[in-house]
């Protein structure tokens, strides 16, 4: 799956909608933790999307999708969103909050990049991409 997690995520096939193609690693990761039933989160999912193509040949980039009410745990209602939207990354589900806990995400939407080790970088929430995310970004692709 993707190795540069930390060892306490539980990546087992059941918690993914849709898991990465191949194993990768090696390189930075960007995790963008949405809901959706987070308005914000699916306003700026297009935005994030289309920064994500920009720069999925330096990175692997994740959704992990954090439910916020029993609804949100609905797996159908979730692949329809992601079919609709013509998502193409892997899906996390996180359904007991496992990954939202271990990178102490407060609020949705959030940012998350790691280096190459798996090492926390930086964590932004809300729905703004800024120039410290851009940064970040730059110090990661070429490290």
């Amino acid at each position: 799956m993707m190795p540069q997690l930390p060892d306490a995520i539980d990546q087992q096939a059941s918690n993914w909608l849709y898991p990465p193609q191949q194993t990768v690693g090696g390189r930075p990761v960007i995790i963008y933790f949405w809901s959706i039933s987070c308005t914000i989160c699916k306003e700026k999912m297009p935005v994030f999307l289309d920064f994500a193509n920009h720069e999925r040949q330096f990175f692997d980039i994740l959704l992990v999708h954090v439910p916020r009410s029993t609804s949100d745990l609905d797996t159908q209602k979730l692949h329809d969103y992601v079919v609709n939207k013509n998502i193409d990354l892997p899906v996390y589900l996180d359904q007991r909050h496992q990954m939202k806990n271990t990178f102490r995400v407060q609020k949705l939407p959030c940012i998350v990049l790691l280096d190459r080790k798996g090492r926390l970088r930086h964590l932004q929430s809300g729905g703004n991409f800024t120039t410290m995310l851009i940064n970040q970004l730059d110090a990661l692709r070429y490290s």
